[in-house]
């Protein structure tokens, strides 16, 4: 993020206060994981193929966590692509492979014209990636950057990395960020939602919807370790709206 990170106040122990739809959510990857130590369906041992899935994103795909003021950080391994993995191997078996490339403080531009952090722009990077389905996950340091990169330039990126990812043979999954506890958050982050939302109405792609389901919880705050990363608790709620959207997609991959 490119947000003030001193100025955030720290809530690095998640509350212990959960609603009923994290519980839920827990309780099913829980009930995912038990599946899993007893061996893949019989439809996963029939695919002898693997389902690569690219995610792609800013800290919150990384599995960005902080403590100490900011002064550290680390990757947890509860990151939401880790996760997704773990869930969709449960039903498919060790075919199906989740690559993290989520980077901490990117935007969609700096994605699509490949500097800060990357080492080559997206039109080159997906003409060679093995991926089969793509998720891309920008907006909030893309929202902090607004006075450089206004919702119309984040939304023509967006329409560029879409249109390349499918030139290139890639299924796209677009997926909202979540929320985040300070002003940019009420102000600018709707409107790069909302372009999120848009392009996956106008693709007919499919769509993880995080922003306003996370946003209702009435303990979402308690559940970002510093204001802006989730703890554990909340990427695996995360990491379970994108199984849902991405699971049956990896099903018809593999029929």
């Amino acid at each position: 993020m490119t947000f003030d990170y001193r100025q955030a106040s720290l809530r690095v122990k998640p509350s212990h206060k959960c609603s009923h739809a994290l519980t839920a959510v827990l309780l099913g990857i829980a009930a995912m994981q038990a599946s899993a130590a007893a061996g893949p369906a019989h439809r996963a041992a029939t695919a002898d193929r693997p389902i690569i899935i690219d995610a792609q994103g800013d800290s919150t795909m990384f599995g960005y966590q902080t403590s100490d003021g900011f002064n550290k950080s680390w990757q947890t391994p509860d990151n939401p692509p880790a996760l997704l993995q773990a869930a969709l191997r449960a039903r498919f078996g060790p075919h199906v492979i989740v690559q993290n490339n989520g980077v901490p403080g990117a935007t969609l531009v700096d994605r699509e014209k490949g500097i800060n952090g990357y080492s080559q722009p997206y039109a080159q990077w997906v003409a060679t990636s093995p991926a089969h389905i793509v998720i891309v996950n920008f907006a909030l340091n893309d929202a902090d950057n607004h006075v450089k990169e206004a919702p119309t330039v984040f939304r023509a990126h967006l329409m560029r990395f879409i249109e390349e990812s499918q030139g290139a043979g890639r299924i796209v999954v677009l997926e909202e960020p979540n929320p985040v506890d300070y002003s940019v958050n009420k102000r600018i982050v709707p409107r790069y939602v909302a372009v999120v939302d848009e392009m996956a109405k106008h693709y007919r792609l499919a769509l993880i919807r995080q922003y306003a389901y996370i946003g209702a919880m009435h303990d979402w705050r308690s559940l970002l370790i510093d204001r802006v990363h989730p703890t554990d608790a909340l990427y695996r709620l995360k990491a379970e709206r994108q199984r849902e959207v991405v699971e049956p997609i990896v099903a018809k991959l593999i029929e």
